[in-house]
């Protein structure tokens, strides 16, 4: 019996119009970004109108004994005060394409760009936050601004990858008091490299107790820990609170490798197993089951792959493992100064109508708040003292 078949210009080809695209992660973070400056993340919107900066007003508290009975006047105590500037860039992608094309695709160019473009705006807002966490802060506008050299630039401060050795010493030896290598205070150095090298891959994983640190270095930064009950001026990393409630909280920004070796860490493990509720579906709330973000002592951890695919330093522990950052964030540890939200653009000059074209564009920087002491003109990296972030480094070792 001979059956018959069809030619291959006959068969019958379908593609769906909708195109399937890679994902997308959302920042994470819009819960802790505010408009006000008790935010661990303050939201500027005043380059709106505009302006190509804005300073931040940083006041520290007053330290000074006052005076008793005695006389008041020649005795006042001054205000030291200063304003980090941060500035804005623009951020500007479009896709364009011709009628023929547009003719003969099997799915729609159009509104496919159109959800491309604004996946793009959310990723380099993303991705540029991440990077501000390890920028190293200055009083100058950063480099490439307005340039459109590598996409311009929106992080405010020298980028890590771009940082000299003495840019990263004079950064590590400024913040002397917010910064922690490893488990233990003794590792720490006024020479970033030698410091680095101290986290090895058995004693500095990522743990509760090493979160708990940090925060003990947040609680006593400003007082002199030589001189109990002395303040020596420095600022003072606050706590931010949920609203209506006294309950002091820190957000700790960990990456995807230091995020396994905290969820792995026995004590923390034990906590979400034996001290959270059980009824109310514990499988949807418990991170056991979840992978969600992790409380414990005060802190509240949330995992940001970003930090380990841009942030990882390769190489630099001991024994030549690789070291990646965390970031515990007290109130107004970062600055994100909104010029023009993201709008949609398009080619209006494109050959006679042929050829159309679809854009985003957006202004905005970000920036690691930091502060100088008020007698300081023209503050340079050495001067700059991060105002509410203690930056960690721990073991960083790949998945075996």
């Amino acid at each position: 019996m001979a059956l018959t078949g069809n030619h291959v210009n006959n068969e019958l080809i379908k593609f769906r119009r909708t195109a399937a695209t890679d994902f997308l992660r959302k920042t994470r973070l819009d819960p802790f970004m505010g408009n006000d400056s008790t935010s661990p993340i303050v939201r500027m919107s005043d380059l709106a109108a505009d302006g190509k900066s804005i300073n931040v007003p940083l006041v520290t508290q007053l330290t000074g004994p006052g005076v008793g009975a005695g006389t008041l006047r020649g005795n006042e105590e001054q205000i030291d005060s200063y304003g980090f500037p941060v500035y804005a860039d623009w951020a500007r992608n479009a896709v364009a394409n011709n009628r023929a094309v547009n003719k003969e695709s099997s799915f729609s160019i159009r509104s496919t760009a159109r959800s491309l473009l604004s996946g793009w705006s959310k990723r380099i807002v993303r991705d540029d936050i991440v990077d501000a966490l390890l920028s190293i802060p200055t009083a100058a506008a950063q480099a490439n601004r307005l340039t459109g050299v590598n996409g311009g630039n929106r992080v405010n401060g020298i980028k890590w990858s771009n940082a000299t050795t003495a840019n990263k010493n004079a950064w590590v030896a400024a913040n002397y008091d917010r910064t922690l290598f490893g488990s233990v205070i003794a590792n720490n150095s006024t020479t970033f490299a030698t410091a680095a090298a101290n986290v090895d891959s058995t004693n500095d994983k990522m743990t509760a107790a090493v979160g708990s640190l940090a925060k003990a270095l947040a609680q006593q930064t400003g007082v002199d820990p030589n001189n109990p009950g002395v303040y020596n001026g420095r600022p003072k990393i606050t706590p931010w609170q949920q609203k209506d409630t006294d309950q002091e909280w820190y957000l700790c920004l960990v990456g995807s490798r230091a995020f396994r070796d905290l969820k792995a860490d026995p004590t923390m493990y034990q906590a979400n197993r034996d001290a959270r509720e059980r009824e109310n579906s514990p499988t949807s709330k418990n991170p056991i089951f979840t992978g969600g973000g992790l409380i414990f002592d005060g802190i509240y951890y949330l995992e940001i792959p970003e930090i380990t695919q841009r942030l990882l330093l390769k190489g630099i522990g001991a024994s030549s493992i690789d070291v990646e950052p965390f970031f515990l964030l007290g109130q107004a540890a970062m600055a994100y100064a909104m010029g023009q939200m993201p709008r949609p653009t398009q080619l209006e000059d494109g050959d006679y109508d042929f050829i159309t074209g679809m854009g985003i564009e957006a202004q905005y920087g970000v920036g690691k708040i930091a502060k100088a002491p008020m007698a300081t003109s023209g503050a340079t990296v050495g001067d700059l003292v991060d105002w509410g972030m203690v930056t960690g480094f721990v073991s960083g070792v790949a998945n075996a």
